[in-house]
């Protein structure tokens, strides 16, 4: 697909995958613009190319960011980032990003970015079936670590409760999930 309707047809999709990976460093519809900016006008594109122009621009706002911090003001925010939980969300958060990287991507992609399982197949490469069969693996992992400082959580629907927990406003469809 060429970048012109890659932008149409995902334009939205980039935009709440910029803001939930930036977590407030840049503005998500600027960061939108460097992702199209940076694919190649003159080829088509998969929308794999597309997530590796997500995350090439999301670790490029994470160093400019750091590039503009000063040693104690890094060790600041990270003294700001290590204060005592305050609420359930974050417990569900830390069960998140206690899943292996590969889970954790692919429920990100599917319940963050809105992916349906055939997107979600091309992003990681793989096919719907292995997606369905993967997902249903990682929402129980989830379901487990989250269940052991929740325990009232551990049935769940994970599809509500990753949802639930996604950073910013941007929705990929108004109103929430097309699904």
């Amino acid at each position: 697909m060429n970048v012109e309707a890659l932008a149409a047809r995902y334009r939205t999709l980039v935009v709440t995958a910029c803001e939930w990976r930036a977590m407030g460093l840049a503005e998500p519809d600027a960061m939108a613009d460097e992702v199209f900016a940076r694919l190649d006008p003159r080829k088509d594109h998969s929308l794999k190319d597309l997530y590796k122009a997500i995350e090439a621009v999301v670790f490029a706002s994470y160093q400019r960011f750091s590039d503009g911090m000063s040693v104690l003001d890094r060790l600041r925010v990270g003294a700001t980032m290590s204060r005592p939980r305050r609420n359930p969300a974050d417990d569900f958060l830390v069960a998140l990003s206690n899943l292996r990287q590969r889970d954790r991507e692919l429920i990100q992609l599917r319940f963050w970015d809105d992916l349906d399982d055939d997107e979600a197949a091309e992003v990681v490469g793989s096919t719907r079936e292995a997606v369905r069969e993967r997902l249903a693996h990682a929402g129980t992992r989830y379901l487990s670590k989250l269940s052991r400082t929740h325990p009232d959580l551990a049935i769940s629907d994970i599809e509500d409760t990753i949802r639930s927990i996604k950073p910013g406003v941007h929705r990929r469809f108004e109103g929430g999930s097309a699904r």
